[in-house]
Order: structure tokens, then C-alpha cells, then sequence
């Protein structure tokens, strides 16, 4: 009902302003949303600036006049949540260390512990045709998303998948300090 939408929303802002704090979340660069329903998530605005109130809207999976506003991933987090039903909230982070690392490797293999057992090995897709980015983007979600839950793009940071907000800060972190170190 009401409240725990109202909760779903405030564990959202927590986690944003983790996200933001920590450096993994910019304006224009990145999107993250959460499922608030069956058919329908929050994510945030496109061009938002995180002073303002309203910093995402709920849209629904079918692409409407609910998106005008909505991040330009929302085709990628529409699409996952309708493949994936066991994905609460999805990520796509651009920090510095991991992009940095994903442009001179092919494989992330993280050498620390939290790396190793918590993200593990991941390939690192390389998408060298500008032109349509968007789309091999999508596509290479949309090929892997049933045994993949973490897509490292070289250049372009990650989307992260997971069926908890806390969890999804978590890996977030952890990537970036695995690339980091």
C-alpha cells in the first residue's frame, strides 16, 4: 500500500545520496531505479540536479508519457524488470576507478577479498561502435541478463542488478574500491 511505497522511496533517497556521496552517481551519466510495482518503478530524472525536491517519478514498464522526464536508461531498467523478477532495483554507476580499469583490461579480477568473494571475476564488454552505443548497450544486457547480475562497459562504468538497495550500495562500493586497489 501507501507506506511501503513511501518506505521504498525513502530507502531510494538513502541510497542515492550513498551513491552520490561515494562518488558512483553523477548527473547525465547515470540512472538507478527500484520496483515499486508490479508494472511500475521510480528512477531518477534525466538532467536532475540533486538540489531539487523531486530528483526521480515513477514511470510504468510500457513506455509512455510517464518517461518524459525519466533517466535516458529507462528502456534498460523497463526492460530488466519485465526479464528478471527477482530484480528489485538496478544501478548503472560511473566511477572513476572502475572506468579507468575497464579501459586497459578485458577481464575485471579484483585482488581483494571483498572483490573476489562478493563480485568475482567479470568480463569486461567492449563496445568500440559509437554510433549505437545505446543499443549494443541494451543488447548486451538484454543477451546476458538471465545469468549476469553485474555489466562492467569499458569506458562507460556498470550496471548492477540485485534484489536489495542496501546490497546494491554494497557491490557498487566494492567494485569501485576492488578497481581502486
Amino acid at each position: 500500500g501507501k507506506n511501503m511505497k513511501e518506505n521504498i522511496k525513502k530507502d531510494y533517497e538513502v541510497v542515492l545520496e550513498t551513491l552520490l556521496r561515494k562518488g558512483l552517481f553523477h548527473t547525465y551519466q547515470t540512472s538507478f531505479s527500484v520496483r515499486t510495482e508490479n508494472d511500475r518503478f521510480i528512477i531518477n530524472k534525466k538532467d536532475v540536479v540533486f538540489t531539487e525536491n523531486e530528483i526521480f517519478t515513477e514511470i510504468h514498464y510500457k513506455k509512455d508519457l510517464s518517461w518524459k522526464d525519466a533517466s535516458l536508461d529507462a528502456n534498460i531498467h523497463s526492460y530488466s524488470y519485465q526479464k528478471v523478477s527477482n530484480a528489485k532495483c538496478i544501478a548503472h554507476i560511473f566511477p572513476i576507478n572502475l572506468v579507468t580499469y575497464s579501459l586497459y583490461h578485458h577481464q575485471f579480477k579484483p585482488l581483494d577479498y571483498y572483490g573476489q568473494t562478493i563480485i568475482g571475476k567479470k568480463t569486461i564488454f567492449d563496445i568500440t561502435d559509437y554510433e549505437n552505443f545505446t543499443e549494443q548497450v541494451e543488447s548486451i544486457i538484454h543477451t546476458n541478463i538471465l545469468n549476469e547480475n553485474t555489466f562492467i562497459i569499458k569506458g562507460y562504468g556498470a550496471y548492477i542488478f540485485d534484489r536489495d538497495l542496501k546490497e546494491l550500495a554494497k557491490k557498487a562500493s566494492i567494485i569501485e574500491n576492488s578497481a581502486r586497489i
